[in-house]
C-alpha cells in the first residue's frame, strides 16, 4: 500500500512535467525504473521496480484504478494512463481565476479531450450532488472530479472536489449580476417578472435592485427565511426560457445555462430548509408550551414522546440531535446571575428529570400537600401497631427522631418532592418568591420537613393512640401488659441469637470436615501424604479435647489471643501477634520433623507448648496460662491444616 501512494504520486509529478493527463504506460515504467535506481536508498520498497516491467507495475496501476485515482486506456496495441488529479488541478485553477474573471465560462463535460474516458468523472444530477454537498455530507478533498448533470442539452458542469459549492454558487451569483446589469437584461428580465406579477412592482423592484447592489445579502436572505425564493424561481425560469428557445446554443448561453441552473437548485435546497427550519421552530413552540403542563416535569424520553394536538409525534419534525440541542440550550443559557429557563434535577442517581423555572415553586406547593395526606395516614397507622404492641418509636417523643423519620417517608412516598427540596438550584428560586407564604429556607437552610408538610408530630400521635381499645389506657394494667410483651419479645430475641449462633457453628464445623475430607482424598498413596494425614486425623482428636461443642477452633484462639496480648494500641497489639503466630510456626515445622504420628496427644502438644512458653522470649507476657493454652491451639490448627 505504501508503494501505492508513491506510485500515485510520480503518476501526478510526471504528468504534471510533461504537461498532459495521459501517460503511456511504458514510458512510465522507464522512468519509474530511474526514479527507483536513484532514489533505492532513500526507499528500500522501491527495489522491486529497480528491473521492473509493465507487468511488475500493473497490479498497483489496477489498484488505483478501482480506487478512482486513475483510469486506464488501450490504444493502438498500447495501455495509457489518465491522471484524473491532473485535471483536478487544472480546474481548481480555473475556479480560482474565475473569481477574479466571472466572465469566464465554466469547465464542462466537452472540455475534456477525446480520447479521455468520461468515467473519471463522477456523475450525478444537479439536484442529487448539491443537496449533498450543501449538507457537508462530503468532505473536501483531491481525489474527485464531479460532473454536475443538468438539463437536456446542456453539457456538465466540472467541479473539483476541492472546491466548495458555496465558492460555486457565490459565483454563479456574480455572473448572473454581471448578467442583469446589462440595460436590456435588465430591463428586459424585469419586465417579465413585474407582467407575471402584478401588483408586486416594488417589491420586485426592491429584489432586483437589492440583488445587483448586494447579491450575497439577497441570497442570505433567502437562506434564512425563504421569502424570496419565488422571485428567484421566476426568474431562473425566465433566463432558462428565454436561452432554450435558441436552436444552436452558444458558448455564452451554455454558461448562462449553467448558472442559473446550479441557483435554482441551490435556492430550492434553502427553500427546503428554510421551511423545515419553520416547521422546527412551530414544532419546538408546541414542546415548550407542552412543557408548562401538568405533570410539569419529564425525562429525556418523555419529551422525545410529546404529540402534536393531530397525535403525530413531534419528534418526526426535528431530529433527535435538534432536540437534544434546543434542551440543553434551554437548560444552559441563563441572562446575568437569572437560572436558565429549564431546570434539571436527579431523583436517583441514573435518572434526570427537565422542569421549568417557573414551575417549581408550584410544584413543590401542590406535591406538599400531596404528600402531607400520604405521610400522615402511613405514620398515624404504623404508630398505631407499635402501640398496639406495647412498644414506642424515638420518633413518637423527640423532635429531631421524628424529622428524620418524615425525611424517610417523603423520600419513599414522594421521591421527586424529596429531590426537588433537595435540589441545588432551590435556595436561588426561593430566595425572592414564596410558596403561598411559606419560606422554604431560614439563615441559608431549608425548613424543617415537619412544616414544609405541615405535620404536628403530637397530632399523628393522638390519633394513633385513639384508635388502641379502652383498656390501654389504664395505667396499671397497660403497664403489666407492656412488661409481660417485653419479657416475651426478650426471651424470643435470645432464642433466636442462640439458634443463629448453632446454625453458624454447624456450618463452620461442616467446611471444616469438608476441607478434611478433600486433604485426606488428595493424599493418595504417597507415604509422606499418608503421615501428613495420621498427624491431620491426631490434631483433629486433640482438637476435639481442646474445644469445647459449644465453642470452635477460632473463637477458642480469638479469646485467649485477648487474655495475653493486652497491648494498647492496635499497631502494637498486631505486631506482637505476628511475632507469636510466626514464632510458633516455626517451632511446629521443627518438631514435625521427628515427632511419630502416634505421640500426638493432648499430653504431648501440651508438653511442647510449656516447652515454648518459658524460653526467653516469652518470658515477658505475664498472662502465660492463656499463653500456654493459645499455642495449644495453635499448634493443633497448623497440624491439622498440614498441606
Amino acid at each position: 500500500m505504501a508503494t501505492t501512494s508513491i506510485i500515485l504520486t510520480l503518476l501526478k509529478f510526471y504528468s504534471s512535467k510533461q504537461r498532459t493527463p495521459i501517460v503511456e504506460t511504458g514510458e512510465f515504467v522507464d522512468y519509474l525504473k530511474r526514479y527507483a535506481q536513484h532514489h533505492i536508498d532513500e526507499n528500500p520498497e522501491l527495489v522491486v521496480f529497480v528491473n521492473g516491467t509493465q507487468e511488475t507495475l500493473q497490479e498497483e496501476l489496477s489498484r488505483l484504478s478501482s480506487e478512482k485515482l486513475i483510469s486506464l486506456v488501450s490504444q493502438n496495441g498500447k495501455q495509457y494512463i489518465v491522471v484524473i488529479n491532473y485535471f483536478i488541478e487544472r480546474y481548481t485553477e480555473t475556479y480560482a481565476e474565475m473569481q477574479k474573471n466571472y466572465s469566464r465560462p465554466f469547465p464542462n463535460l466537452n472540455d475534456l479531450p477525446k480520447q479521455v474516458p468520461t468515467d473519471i468523472c463522477q456523475k450525478e444530477q444537479a439536484s442529487d450532488i448539491i443537496f449533498r454537498l450543501l449538507d457537508n455530507e462530503v468532505e473536501q478533498n483531491d481525489k474527485t472530479l464531479y460532473c454536475i448533470l443538468l438539463s437536456k442539452g446542456v453539457p456538465g458542469l466540472l467541479l473539483p472536489s476541492n472546491v466548495s459549492i458555496e465558492t460555486l454558487i457565490n459565483i454563479c451569483l456574480k455572473k448572473l449580476q454581471d448578467l442583469l446589469r446589462k440595460d436590456e437584461a435588465h430591463d428586459y428580465f424585469f419586465k417579465k417578472l413585474t407582467q407575471s406579477n402584478q401588483g408586486r412592482e416594488i417589491s420586485i423592484k426592491n429584489f432586483f435592485n437589492s440583488f445587483l447592489a448586494k447579491p450575497e445579502e439577497t441570497w442570505i436572505q433567502l437562506r434564512s427565511n425563504g421569502d424570496s425564493f419565488y422571485y428567484w424561481n421566476q426568474l431562473c425560469y425566465f433566463i432558462k426560457q428565454d436561452c432554450t428557445k435558441m436552436k444552436d446554443l452558444s458558448a455564452e448561453d451554455i454558461n448562462v445555462l449553467q448558472t442559473v441552473s446550479v441557483i435554482e437548485v441551490a435556492a430550492s435546497y434553502y427553500k427546503n430548509k428554510a421551511s423545515e427550519k419553520l416547521l422546527k421552530d412551530a414544532a419546538f413552540k408546541q414542546l415548550d408550551e407542552m412543557l408548562m403542563h401538568p405533570p410539569y416535569y419529564f425525562t429525556m424520553d418523555d419529551i422525545s414522546k410529546f404529540k402534536d394536538q393531530n397525535g403525530v409525534l413531534l419528534i418526526n419534525k426535528y431530529s433527535e440531535s435538534d432536540l437534544k440541542n434546543h434542551i440543553e440550550n434551554m437548560a444552559s443559557q441563563a441572562i446575568g446571575a437569572n437560572l436558565p429557563a429549564l431546570l434539571i434535577f436527579k431523583v436517583n442517581e441514573v435518572q434526570s428529570y427537565f422542569i421549568l423555572k417557573e414551575k417549581v415553586l408550584p410544584l413543590v406547593l401542590r406535591m406538599s400537600k400531596d404528600a402531607r395526606d400520604i405521610i400522615h395516614d402511613s405514620l398515624c397507622q404504623s404508630w398505631f401497631k407499635y402501640l398496639h404492641e406495647y412498644e414506642t418509636l424515638p420518633e413518637m417523643k423527640e423532635a429531631p427522631a421524628f424529622e428524620r423519620c418524615l425525611e424517610r417517608e417523603l423520600k419513599a412516598c414522594s421521591p421527586v418532592l424529596f429531590a426537588l427540596l433537595n435540589s441545588s438550584f432551590l435556595p436561588v428560586l426561593s430566595y425572592d418568591e414564596k410558596v403561598a407564604g411559606i419560606t422554604l429556607f431560614r439563615d441559608g437552610l431549608l425548613i424543617p420537613y415537619s412544616e414544609i408538610l405541615l405535620i404536628n408530630r403530637h397530632e399523628i400521635y393522638s390519633d394513633a393512640k385513639v384508635k388502641l381499645p379502652f383498656w390501654y389506657s389504664i395505667p396499671v394494667f397497660s403497664w403489666i401488659m407492656a412488661a409481660v410483651k417485653r419479657k416475651s419479645k426478650e426471651q424470643k430475641k435470645r432464642d433466636s441469637e442462640k439458634s443463629a449462633t448453632k446454625k453458624l457453628m454447624e456450618e463452620q464445623k461442616a467446611k471444616e470436615a469438608a476441607k478434611q475430607a478433600e486433604l485426606d482424598a488428595r493424599d493418595g498413596g504417597d507415604p509422606k501424604l499418608s503421615r501428613k494425614k495420621e498427624l491431620r486425623r491426631a490434631a483433629a482428636n486433640v482438637e476435639n479435647q481442646l474445644v469445647p461443642e459449644s465453642s470452635t477452633m477460632d473463637r477458642e484462639l480469638e479469646s485467649y489471643m485477648h487474655e495475653w496480648n493486652d497491648r494498647i494500641s492496635k499497631q502494637a497489639h498486631d505486631d506482637l501477634l505476628e511475632d507469636i503466630n510466626t514464632l510458633i510456626r516455626d517451632y511446629t515445622r521443627k518438631t514435625l520433623r521427628t515427632l511419630k504420628t502416634e505421640n500426638l496427644s493432648r499430653e504431648r502438644v501440651g508438653s511442647l507448648a510449656d516447652a515454648l512458653v518459658d524460653t526467653p522470649s516469652l518470658m515477658k507476657i505475664k498472662n502465660h496460662p492463656a499463653l500456654k493454652r493459645y499455642i495449644e491451639l495453635y499448634m493443633v490448627k497448623l497440624i491439622k491444616n498440614l498441606p
